[in-house]
């Protein structure tokens, strides 16, 4: 199936049950209440149903998504090789590393079930930036934290594999 498309997302109505899911987001983590009443004035919000894209590996990045609702899987493709390398719950984010990068989409992220996610679009930060440099600021600075933790998981994962590909004693999984 196509990756969801832009014309799909409607602007938020339910605030209320959206707040309680930013207020334990990371990525907003160290907001004022008014800074989340910001955030929530630029989300939108659409439903993907079970089996869709919401985006594909080496499609453009517009979007930091939200999983509102439902079960999202990401993968890693590679020619014929798919690799899971994390099921989304409610309250995930993905797609910030496309964003800061500003490169092309990586991985996948495919509707395990059907879901409703919300996005904030790469316009809407930058319009931010002009609006409210501090909570751009934040923003910022919490995204970069959190693709920190994500490299250290995967450095961590890697020496794992090399260590037990070493023939080294295998402490576990990571």
């Amino acid at each position: 199936m196509d990756a969801v498309q832009t014309k799909q997302f409607e602007p938020l109505t339910d605030y209320e049950s959206v707040l309680a899911i930013l207020s334990r987001i990371s990525l907003f983590g160290g907001t004022s209440d008014l800074q989340l009443q910001s955030i929530l004035k630029r989300l939108r919000a659409g439903t993907v149903r079970q089996g869709e894209y919401v985006f594909r590996k080496g499609e453009d990045p517009f979007y930091i998504y939200i999983l509102k609702r439902g079960r999202l899987d990401l993968l890693l493709t590679d020619d014929d090789m798919v690799l899971e390398v994390v099921e989304l719950g409610v309250g995930e984010c993905f797609g910030e590393a496309s964003i800061m990068s500003m490169h092309k989409h990586t991985a996948s992220a495919v509707a395990k079930e059907e879901s409703e996610i919300l996005v904030l679009s790469r316009r809407a930060l930058i319009e931010l930036r002009h609006e409210d440099i501090e909570l751009f600021a934040l923003l910022i600075m919490n995204i970069a934290r959190e693709l920190a933790r994500r490299l250290q998981a995967t450095d961590a994962m890697l020496l794992h594999y090399l260590r037990k590909g070493a023939g080294e004693d295998d402490p576990g999984p990571p």
